[in-house]
């Protein structure tokens, strides 16, 4: 399958569509905190030359103005005293691998402020290093001979908002960054919220109304948490949390992608600015994980939140309740065990005052349901659930196709009948589709094999 590229008109076309980038920086000889957000916002058309453009708005204020032609975005500054030219090219996705964008002007640290343009501007030269696709949206790494890397997205722009990626080297000693934070389109739906593009069709299984926890603490009294009715926060459907029936911590759950996040207030209660990821599922043995254990919650001083470094140690798939979940162990400071839908084996959220809880090998899960489905029940489990066996990969033929679902981490071959090796490949998905070969035997023999498991089996006529 090939990916479809969009329509040469995106969302750099449509009124309405909004970008929130943040500006942070902190340290230096003052010791200054500085966490600026600037919303952008396309208005109506106006007409510049003979271009058909959208009016570019920024905290409200007219700015400038956006044109998207021939898969180009074009910025034109409306600054009375730039010394940058009549319009700016901001992205070209019209490039593919190995093109280069040459005379490229960067103005100079803009810190992806576009309203910021009185500097002269520098020239360099672009290469796309990469292209793939999400969601059906182009992607583009692109690198440059002035400065880090950056990622383009069409549609929605930088990952590092604008030309925040080409900050000048702070000369004071201060960390500084720029960030993409979120991109909504015109009806308000989000676009890209967390570092990533949201897929339209996707559906959490995690976050379900009424869904509840029962954890038994080390007192062995039993708290009972909570997932309440969605809200809109940020401009994304998040989740309240109760627990014993009580508002929990002031916070939200909310699920993109398949990762889970908490947001939740300050002390002053006046944002919810804080946002921390709490479950990733998709992680493979052997990643690096940095789980915060500490945190700091005042927009008076600013202290940097820490984390402490987790290897993932176990990656794999096991039986609970009748379905196939994922299973992650984490090993750092203290082990973790995930469970697809579950969440931890010990406390629902570990991001409480302080971070992760070390005291969490104390707490137990008991159970985990939905109204009357029951999801996890340790009882399941009287061996633990590090112990609990591996779910055997199952396959099934349809076009052509083989389908091996559960079989992350095995190691397929396929055989002709003299015991010709015609396939061999380590599977890398829990679900994976592999072309069958043509070749002129009726028969196929099949092994996966992961360790000391070994599943074979036949195939017939190669397609059926």
């Amino acid at each position: 399958m090939y990916p479809v590229y969009m329509q040469a008109q995106t969302e750099f076309s449509q009124t309405g569509t909004q970008w929130k980038t943040n500006y942070f920086s902190y340290g230096g000889w003052r010791d200054k905190y500085v966490d600026v957000d600037c919303f952008y916002e396309l208005g109506g058309d106006t007409l510049l030359g003979d271009k058909n453009c959208k009016k570019l708005y920024m905290n409200e204020a007219l700015i400038g103005a956006f044109l998207e032609e021939d898969r180009k975005v074009w910025y034109y500054p409306f600054q009375e005293y730039t010394n940058d030219p009549e319009r700016l090219l901001l992205y070209d996705f019209s490039k593919e691998k190995g093109d280069k964008i040459e005379s490229y002007v960067i103005p100079w640290n803009t810190g992806g402020n576009l309203s910021d343009l009185g500097f002269p501007g520098n020239i360099v030269t672009l290469t796309v290093e990469n292209v793939y696709f999400e969601s059906g949206r182009k992607v583009m790494e692109i690198s440059s001979n002035y400065s880090n890397g950056d990622i383009w997205i069409e549609g929605i722009g930088s990952t590092l908002g604008f030309w925040g990626a080409d900050l000048a080297i702070p000369t004071d000693g201060s960390n500084t960054s720029t960030s993409l934070v979120q991109v909504l389109a015109s009806d308000k739906s989000a676009l890209y919220h967390s570092g990533q593009v949201v897929d339209p069709n996707y559906k959490s299984t995690f976050l379900k109304v009424g869904k509840t926890w029962e954890i038994q603490t080390p007192s062995n009294s039993i708290d009972k948490f909570t997932i309440g009715e969605p809200q809109v926060i940020n401009n994304y459907p998040s989740y309240p949390v109760y627990k014993n029936g009580y508002r929990y911590d002031g916070g939200y759950l909310y699920d993109v992608n398949g990762v889970i996040y908490w947001t939740f207030n300050s002390r002053s209660g006046l944002t919810l600015a804080y946002d921390y990821s709490l479950y990733n599922f998709n992680h493979s043995v052997g990643k690096q994980v940095y789980l915060c254990t500490r945190l700091y919650r005042t927009e008076v001083y600013y202290a940097p939140s820490g984390y402490s470094p987790y290897k993932v140690i176990q990656a794999d798939m096991i039986q609970c309740m009748g379905k196939s979940l994922k299973r992650v162990v984490l090993e750092g400071d203290i082990k973790h065990v995930w469970l697809e839908d579950v969440g931890s084996l010990n406390l629902l959220l570990y991001l409480d005052n302080s971070g992760y809880y070390l005291d969490a090998p104390q707490y137990k899960l008991l159970r985990c349901y939905t109204g009357d489905e029951m999801i996890y029940d340790y009882s399941d489990f009287p061996d633990g659930i590090e112990e609990a066996v591996l779910s055997a990969p199952t396959y099934s033929i349809i076009d052509n196709q083989l389908i091996v679902k559960d079989g992350d981490g095995y190691r397929l071959s396929l055989y002709d009948p003299f015991g010709v090796e015609v396939y061999n490949q380590v599977i890398s998905d829990m679900e994976e589709s592999i072309p069958l070969p043509v070749h002129p035997a009726t028969i196929l023999i099949g092994r996966l094999q992961k360790g000391d498991i070994v599943v074979s089996f036949k195939i017939g006529e190669a397609g059926k």
